[in-house]
């Protein structure tokens, strides 16, 4: 299970980020098993357009799944969990976003952690686009791609590039180092919504502190953006007139923020032994039990996902406390724990079903 799975703000973020002034607008470790955006054949068909937080808004063949393992990057705060993998397929295609709360209306950046396996679906003279922001969220009606995070192969298919895009209507600007197969990489992108500007990092220079220079910058497009971002997407699609495609690649450790530092973020002080700190069973039905070995007394919080705190049990020193949730609406919530003797903090995601 992910250690800690963040699709909030405010009170969450600041108690779990302030160490770093990261106040994050979404962060994903793929806690979840299963897929993400659902498995629906027609699109805004409901339940199956939305899983794991995640819904579809194109595509409807194949799934992107939740597997097994975690992508790690040294100076990141290490992962425990799962990730996602997209298929390289031509003839599995499937689009889904994930919503940002608070909405970016100024400058948005967001980083994630990459392993592409081969060049399978890659084109080699235009890239194709498998991450991008988008100005609406949802089942339908997501338009406008901004911060398109581009893809091909070089060297006869020995490495690859990953390239940048402002909006639609423009040309990639490649990222000059070619890359490895099989190596997981810290990629960042930040759109500069005023600017109409687009900027790429590929494992940056600094992480946590200030912008370092950035690998490749792109203003090609002239199409205007409106002016919001409101989610993070995946795209497991194709463009069939430049036979190019989405990698058949492994993604972690998604994060959107307004700041550099929000998406670099070196760490937090967190529990160490975070094994120790167990939600069960999860999903629930709203009677969840927490398992947790404190050295002194500790607090547990469980807030909703617009940062407020809807349960709140504070100086505990049982290792094991039932929560009764069952009067909370259905839907995500995040328990975290925290040790009164180091502050030390702790979260997980939880569902009410």
């Amino acid at each position: 299970m992910k250690k800690i799975r963040l699709f909030t703000f405010g009170l969450l973020v600041l108690a779990i980020f302030s160490q770093t002034n990261s106040y994050a607008q979404f962060y994903d470790g793929f806690i979840g098993t299963g897929n993400i955006g659902g498995n629906c054949t027609t699109v805004g068909a409901t339940p199956d357009c939305a899983n794991n937080g995640w819904l579809t808004h194109s595509g409807t063949v194949g799934t992107i799944d939740i597997v097994l393992g975690s992508l790690n990057y040294t100076g990141l705060p290490a992962s425990t969990g799962n990730k996602v993998y997209i298929i390289g397929d031509a003839a599995l295609t499937r689009d889904v976003n994930a919503a940002i709360n608070p909405t970016i209306t100024t400058v948005g950046y967001y980083s994630a952690l990459i392993n592409v396996i081969d060049n399978t679906n890659l084109g080699t003279t235009v890239p194709n686009y498998f991450m991008h922001f988008a100005a609406t969220a949802g089942n339908s009606g997501v338009t406008e791609f901004p911060a398109r995070l581009g893809i091909k192969s070089v060297n006869a298919g020995a490495n690859f590039r990953f390239s940048i895009l402002n909006m639609s209507g423009g040309t990639y600007t490649d990222c000059a180092t070619d890359l490895t197969f099989g190596t997981t990489y810290l990629v960042v992108v930040k759109f500069n919504i005023a600017a109409n500007t687009a900027s790429l990092w590929v494992n940056p220079a600094s992480l946590g502190g200030t912008e370092p220079t950035a690998d490749a910058i792109n203003s090609s497009s002239t199409t205007a953006p409106t002016g919001t971002l409101s989610s993070i997407c995946i795209r497991n699609g194709w463009d069939s007139g430049n036979s190019a495609g989405a990698p058949k690649a492994e993604i972690d450790e998604i994060r959107v923020n307004t700041t550099w530092a929000g998406v670099t973020s070196t760490g937090i002080n967190e529990i160490k032994d975070v094994k120790s700190f167990q939600v069960s069973p999860n999903p629930s039905n709203g009677f969840v039990n927490i398992l947790f070995t404190p050295k002194t007394s500790y607090n547990v919080s469980v807030y909703n996902t617009l940062g407020a705190i809807v349960y709140n049990q504070t100086n505990i020193n049982d290792n094991n406390v039932a929560l009764n949730l069952s009067k909370l609406n259905k839907g995500i919530y995040f328990v975290q724990i925290k040790d009164n003797n180091s502050s030390a903090v702790a979260a997980k995601k939880i569902v009410i079903q």
